[in-house]
């Protein structure tokens, strides 16, 4: 974690902001937008890396149009030693099955995000987690993710452009079948989305133009969603909480227009659906608890005859991000 805010300019929030919208821009691309130099924007980047505060870059990815489900669990512990507790956190780190991992203040200790290829695969992963930690769980709650829309953060600079979501979970209207290839680059840029056509050719021993064409391809099916960046948020000095929402009186009309005051909101990252113990789930980034109280105010003013009730949970660490299912790399279900 972070050791103090760091300075940064307004250079630096607007080429993190691009960067949110297309990490995958070239250097030439980003500096046009931002209006520095090439060697600047270059040198913003890695300084802002040196720095902690770009943590890394990922690929948002439609885990549904590859045959997987997306379940989010919630953890309460209890009689748990500092080692015990690093040894879930390590364990759930390392598991594949697991691409998202936050530790949280409140109702919850830790949230998880679990992208299994059937329930049968969920119930073995929740049957050896509880196996291994059950002892440790006072508590545990499971939802079944619906719809999962990621927007692009307009925080930095307290507004955001009009840009479509990048949906990552749901019910999908197909299955692609991809191949080795496809799989293997997915799995390269779901660790960095900069990386160049030049690394992925010489680590998959291919072509740079079929490199390239296999991402359009990717993109142009809704496999790739979309490119972003990851902040360490304590330093640009804002903080990240979650609202869980129980709703009343929803239509699908009503539904529409919260999503798009949601996606258009400066400081909502996330809009998620599931079939669980709340109906929507909101992400912010804010700057801090009373900046937060002023958004769900205006929400409640605006959108109150659809929220029956709601609760605030802080997430004070990001320990993993990966958007890609991890056991499809290998696997001849989708080949």
């Amino acid at each position: 974690m972070s050791s103090g805010i760091v300075k940064i300019d307004a250079k630096d929030r607007k080429l993190l902001y691009e960067l949110d919208i297309d990490s995958r821009r070239s250097a030439s691309q980003l500096a046009k937008k931002v209006g520095i130099s090439k060697q600047g924007c270059t040198y913003k980047i890695n300084s802002l890396k040196k720095k902690g505060v770009i943590v890394s870059f990922p690929t948002v990815m439609d885990i549904a149009l590859m045959g997987y489900l997306s379940f989010r669990l919630y953890f309460k512990l209890i009689d748990i030693s500092p080692e015990d507790e690093e040894e879930f956190r390590r364990y759930m780190i390392n598991n594949r099955d697991v691409p998202w991992l936050v530790g949280c203040e409140g109702a919850w200790d830790y949230i998880a995000v679990v992208f299994p290829p059937d329930f049968e695969s969920f119930e073995n992963f929740s049957a050896e987690l509880n196996n291994r930690f059950g002892k440790f769980i006072e508590k545990k709650d499971i939802a079944l993710v619906t719809s999962a829309h990621h927007f692009r953060c307009g925080y930095l600079l307290g507004e955001k452009k009009d840009v479509p979501p990048m949906i990552y979970a749901g019910q999908p209207k197909r299955i692609e079948r991809l191949d080795d290839i496809e799989k293997s680059i997915l799995s390269l840029l779901s660790k960095n989305a900069r990386i160049s056509l030049k690394d992925i050719s010489r680590r998959l021993d291919i072509p740079a133009k079929i490199a390239s064409y296999r991402i359009q391809k990717l993109k142009s099916l809704n496999v790739i969603e979309g490119f972003t960046v990851t902040v360490d948020l304590e330093k640009v000095g804002f903080e990240r909480y979650k609202v869980f929402i129980r709703t009343k009186n929803m239509t699908s009309e009503k539904e529409k227009t919260f999503m798009q005051y949601s996606r258009m909101q400066p400081y909502i990252l996330y809009y998620s659906k599931s079939i669980g113990t709340n109906d929507v789930e909101l992400e912010l980034v804010v700057k801090d608890s009373i900046h937060l109280r002023s958004i769900i105010a205006d929400i409640r003013n605006k959108f109150g005859n659809l929220i029956k009730s709601y609760e605030i949970l802080k997430i004070y660490r990001e320990y993993k991000l990966n958007y890609y299912p991890s056991g499809v790399v290998g696997k001849g279900r989708s080949s």
